[in-house]
């Protein structure tokens, strides 16, 4: 049964999440997953970086967005999504672009398995809230089946307002987010969210995308290292949630205002650095 978006509103303000059933097609999961498969052999013999303390111990694939447009339009091509996400992250002042596009930028575009060990519960907001918006959200497409045996996300109803940072004593009393391929989830990055112990040796693959009001700073340089190949083929919608409408200006000659409309789009992703 497809969600409504006054239900899924009301899912993320009530429990802090909500599980969109079949969001992505099987033949298009099928593409996605064969794709990061792609991308993760041809890393294979990169060297390696220095992850995270949360990310050590699983397979974490960075940056998606410099590889395929298909990563981020998996995304963007959902309307339900994109309406659910103006609802939740769109800032009502900003004037340049129509309240019915979007504003929000996306922070970071990821896949991820989960490995043998636990990943302890924590948000990826920063910083608690309990304030009434929200102002950053995870979108998780569910590429391969998502069970307590393959490591799947558990998470804590209603503690994206709990005002506090997140306390292992709470694990007892997560909740397993059971999904299937296919399936999106959508969660508030202030909800206390883990993972369990993948106890397979099975991948257990999805697509996360984060999302966030455009005033955020992004995991990484998304509009200097966007290879132009994609900056082309995507939307003007596409290129602000990228960042382009919301990337610093180089000095007061270039603009004095931190945001900008599609009409300040360049042609090139090297005429921002010129």
């Amino acid at each position: 049964m497809t969600a409504s978006l006054e239900d899924a509103f009301a899912a993320i303000e009530r429990d802090g999440y909500v599980v969109l059933p079949q969001a992505v097609s099987p033949a298009a999961v099928t593409a996605l997953l064969d794709r990061m498969q792609e991308v993760q052999a041809a890393r294979a013999g990169a060297e390696e970086v220095d992850q995270p303390f949360l990310n050590r111990g699983h397979d974490v694939l960075y940056s998606l967005q410099r590889e395929d447009v298909v990563f981020a339009r998996a995304f963007t091509d959902d309307p339900l999504l994109m309406a659910l996400l103006r609802r939740l992250l769109n800032d009502t002042w900003y004037r340049q672009i129509p309240g019915d596009q979007a504003n929000f930028i996306m922070r970071s575009l990821i896949g991820r398995s989960s490995g043998p060990a636990v990943l302890p519960l924590h948000i990826d907001s920063f910083i608690p809230s309990s304030g009434a918006l929200s102002f950053s959200c995870q979108v998780s497409i569910v590429l391969e089946p998502q069970t307590p045996e393959r490591g799947c996300t558990v998470v804590i109803p209603g503690s994206h307002l709990f005002d506090r940072y997140a306390d292992q004593e709470s694990m007892a009393q997560a909740i397993p987010i059971l999904a299937e391929a296919g399936d999106m989830v959508v969660w508030d990055s202030r909800l206390w969210h883990g993972a369990l112990g993948n106890t397979t040796g099975k991948s257990r693959w999805a697509l996360i995308a984060t999302f966030t009001r455009w005033w955020i700073k992004q995991n990484f340089d998304m509009t200097g290292t966007l290879p132009q190949s994609i900056y082309e083929a995507l939307t003007d919608d596409e290129k602000t949630i990228f960042g382009f409408c919301s990337r610093p200006p180089r000095d007061e000659f270039e603009r004095t205002d931190i945001k900008s409309g599609h009409d300040q789009l360049k042609a090139r992703v090297e005429d921002y650095r010129s």
